[in-house]
Order: C-alpha cells, then structure tokens, then sequence
C-alpha cells in the first residue's frame, strides 16, 4: 500500500482510502459493514471518508459502533467527514434542498458526526459541495471554532473549483488541505478541461480550468471520488444503465481494463486505480464499496504498474476522439 504525506494531520496516511457511504445501507448493514471494514485494515487502509448526510447519519453510526466494538486505537486511524449538503424538509416541510456553510450548521453537523462516530476529534473536515450563499469570514469562524475546541484538526472542500477554493483561501488561519472531486476513466473531466484547444483553432476549444494544476501548486491533495466508476468498467452489471456518452465510454474501456488485468495476473479494480495513481499528482482515490474482494483489489494498486503508452490508451479510449 503506497502511502502520502498530510502535513496538517501530522502524519502518513495510505493513499487509496475507503469511503464509508455505504455502511449504514440496508436492512441489516451491520455484517457487511464490518468485513469491508476488517478487509480495509488488513490490506493497509487507514483513511476513512463519511459525511453527515450518508445513509441519513447511520453510516458514521454503524462506523462508530464496529470502531467500538472492535476496541480499535482511534489515533491508528484517520476520519474524514463531510459537512453542508440539506436536504428538503430538513429541518421542516417545505424547506428546499440546499447547501449550507452558515457558521451554525457548520458546528451543528460536526458535533452530530462526532457522537455517531463515537469520537471526540476528525482529522479532517470538508465542505461537502459549493453553498453560493457562503460568506468567508463566517465560514472561517466555523473552523476556528471547531479547532480550538479539538474537535478538528484540518479543513478542506469538495466539489470545488479553483476560484472558490482560492476566495475561501485567505480567510483560514491554516492552509486547506483536500479538495474531493469526481475523477475516474469514465468521467475524465478532470483531464479534458485543461486541454486548450481541441482542433486547429482555439474556437472549438475551451478554457481549461487547471483544477489538478492548482491542487499542486497549492498543496492540496486531490480526493477521488468514485473512482472505480461504480463498477461499470470492470465487468459488473450495475443496476442503473448509463447514459450517453458514458454508455459508449464503458463499452470502449472495459474490454482494455479486462485485458490488462488479465495481462497482469490482477483484478480489474486494480488496473482502475492504478490509472489513477500513475498521475503524478498523487491523487488519493476514495474507494466506495463494501465488497472485501474489491477492497483488497483496490488497495493492490501501484503508481508504477502501467506504462506511459497503457495510460495514454486507456485514456484515449474513454476520451473517444484523437488528442488536438
């Protein structure tokens, strides 16, 4: 398990992570929850991402209570959790779905994770998706708040693009350290956005938001979610099917996953991820499933088990179109 540096935290973490969104789905989540937790710790796994809204709270509590009932050493972990997403009828009817970084739902939403998850202290607190209503300095005041009181010990975004990561920057009295976005060989935005020119004029190009660029000019890590591209690539049948252009995507790239995977004598979770990795931005996948096989597979990714030229296909191949 390759590892990665969080400064703010004080130490190493591994670099594929779990996300922890599933643990309380189900009639009886309990049993699955705590072998896909087992099976991360055995194969290396120490981060763990949450967020208030997953499941309704009831992931962070089946989290907190397999923690509990394990006796695990809280300080050999690290928990992440997500905060600002409301949705509607939340706290009465009638009210909107809406995102909300007020400096009381904030401290609110921090204060709930931590009695789920049975814990005094995150390591690590995000804002879970752009609040357009959101004031800096009150934002700002959340975070000082919760870390003089050690109830976190870093911050970080998700879903968000340079220009408000850089509006937020200035008001923290510590750099932001993560910022959890969307990335994996079916949705490669992440990639396409920062190519200029598409064709021999700039007309048919676009601008290129630069957002990995910026993460490492920043020292931001840069969180995937989904990044095992909920299975349709590596030869399950999801219930959903997908839509265009994703459907034609899927139908070029799994074949290429299936095929090195058997080149390599591994899983085809393994080369999803090891795609991922092979970028030098050290991006740390957050891995979303309970399934102990795909955990174990996921966690056998290496930056160095593909070529340059198997990268570039494998993203030629989900891109569908020539490079300018």
């Amino acid at each position: 398990m390759e590892r990665i540096r969080y400064p703010a935290i004080h130490r190493t973490v591994s670099q594929t992570a779990l996300g922890c969104m599933h643990f309380g789905q189900g009639d009886a989540p309990l049993p699955r929850a705590r072998a896909a937790l087992e099976t991360a710790l055995a194969v290396g796994i120490d981060f763990f991402d949450h967020a208030d809204i997953y499941a309704g709270g009831r992931s962070e509590s089946v989290f907190g209570q397999i923690m509990e009932e394990l006796k695990l050493d809280r300080s050999a972990l690290v928990l992440q959790s997500k905060c600002g997403i409301r949705f509607a009828d939340d706290p009465a009817p009638g009210a909107p779905h809406r995102f909300d970084f007020s400096r009381e739902h904030i401290i609110r939403s921090v204060e709930g994770s931590l009695q789920r998850l049975r814990t005094d202290y995150l390591d690590i607190l995000l804002l879970h998706r752009p609040d357009f209503l959101m004031d800096p300095e009150e934002v700002a005041s959340a975070f000082a708040h919760l870390r003089e009181s050690g109830k976190v010990r870093a911050f970080g975004v998700s879903n968000q693009t340079p220009s408000q990561i850089a509006l937020l920057r200035p008001y923290m009295a510590s750099p932001l350290v993560a910022n959890q976005v969307e990335f994996s060989l079916l949705k490669t935005s992440l990639l396409d956005t920062a190519m200029v020119s598409e064709g021999r004029f700039p007309t048919s190009g676009c601008a290129g938001d630069g957002t990995l660029d910026f993460h490492r000019i920043q020292g931001i890590h840069t969180q995937a979610w989904a990044p095992l591209a909920y299975g349709y690539l590596s030869g399950r049948t999801p219930g959903d099917p997908l839509p265009e252009p994703y459907r034609s995507a899927a139908e070029r790239v799994t074949p290429m996953v299936l095929n090195l995977a058997r080149a390599h004598g591994c899983a085809p979770e393994t080369i999803l991820l090891s795609w991922i990795l092979r970028h030098p931005a050290g991006i740390q996948p957050i891995v979303g499933t309970r399934d102990p096989a795909r955990i174990a597979a996921s966690a056998a990714a290496t930056s160095d088990l593909l070529s340059r030229e198997d990268w570039y296909r494998l993203y030629l191949a989900s891109r569908g179109r020539p490079l300018p």
